[in-house]
Formats: C-alpha cells, sequence, structure tokens
C-alpha cells in the first residue's frame, strides 16, 4: 500500500513539473519588451549598442587598429540584483571586433595559450616545425574598464530604477582615459 501511494505521488509529482504554463513564441532577441522594471536583456542591448556606437566613432580609433584588452565591470554597491557584467563585455568585445577597427587580447585564456605553447614547444609528440614560438604575444594599447551602479526608489505607489554603466578606455602606456562614455536608463512602474 505504501509503494502504491508513493508511486502515485511520484507520478503527480511528475507530471505536474512536466506541464508547460504556457505557449513558447520566439520573439527578436533585440526587441524592446520589458516585462518587469528590473535589468534585463533590452538593458543590455542598449548599453552594448551606446557604447559600441560611442567608441567606434572616437577620434581614437583614426589613429589606427589599436589593441584592447578587457579589464573589469565593477558593479557597486547601490546594485542589488544580478547583472551579468561578463556578458556587457563579451557583447561590446564581439561588436567592436566584427567592426574590424580594434584588435583584442584575450586576456581571459593567456594561461592556458601559454600552456599551449609550452606544450607545443616541449612534447615530443609535436611538430617542432609548426610549434608556435614563446615571445609573440602582442601586447594591449589600452585597457577597456567599467562600473555599473543603480538608484531604486519606491514609494508605494511607483518604483523607479536609474541604472548607469560608465565605460572608460585608458592608454597603458601613458594612464590617460582616451575615452570614456556613459548609458543611462530609467525604468519606472506603477504598482
Amino acid at each position: 500500500m505504501k509503494r502504491v501511494i508513493m508511486s502515485l505521488g511520484v507520478s503527480f509529482l511528475l507530471i505536474g513539473c512536466a506541464s508547460s504554463s504556457g505557449k513558447v513564441v520566439r520573439i527578436d532577441s533585440k526587441s524592446i519588451r520589458d516585462i518587469d522594471i528590473n535589468y534585463g536583456a533590452e538593458d543590455l542591448h542598449l548599453y552594448v549598442e551606446k557604447m559600441v556606437s560611442s567608441l567606434l566613432q572616437s577620434p581614437i580609433l583614426s589613429k589606427g587598429r589599436p589593441v584592447l584588452t578587457l579589464g573589469g565591470i565593477r558593479i557597486a554597491s547601490s546594485v542589488t540584483e544580478h547583472i551579468d557584467t561578463r556578458q556587457i563585455k563579451h557583447s561590446i568585445r564581439t561588436n567592436l571586433i566584427k567592426s574590424n577597427k580594434v584588435g583584442f587580447i584575450d586576456n581571459e585564456n593567456t594561461r592556458a595559450l601559454e600552456g599551449e605553447i609550452d606544450y607545443q614547444n616541449s612534447s615530443e609528440y609535436v611538430d617542432k616545425s609548426t610549434a608556435k614560438a614563446k615571445g609573440n604575444f602582442v601586447n594591449p594599447d589600452y585597457v577597456l574598464r567599467g562600473r555599473i551602479s543603480a538608484i531604486k526608489k519606491d514609494n508605494g505607489s511607483i518604483m523607479d530604477n536609474f541604472y548607469v554603466l560608465t565605460l572608460t578606455l585608458t592608454d597603458i602606456k601613458t594612464g590617460m582615459i582616451a575615452w570614456t562614455e556613459e548609458e543611462e536608463i530609467r525604468k519606472h512602474q506603477d504598482k
């Protein structure tokens, strides 16, 4: 009897988990479609579009094809929700690379690349004529860093969220900020 009851309970649980709560519809990933007041995919697209457009119009890029590396995007203590700063950085980097106006150092994988070069040069299983030599990594000219902050207010009848992303491009040789941009997003919602 216990087995029958447990089997029925597990069956109902599985049926409940397997049921869908609604129809799935594919939409344009870049369409503006806020479903709540919090940071979302729409905000990511707005940030990336603004930052890439501004940097591509910067005089810095008229001086040739500079090499950049990605620094961090810090999240201010005022931000109380999850914001995937890695996705912001990667989307900006992807769009800038597609422009062919900048080069990027893959600083996230430098250690792995060093390990691969060491392996190629030391392994008896590798054709030495195709091994990559040490000392050929290119050094970046600039580092791209940023900060996200937020101000959230709730007066009982209206919620207001204000986000700011600031990016800076710093000349590694001089320490001078060569470019900076700020994008603000503000949303409010009636309760």
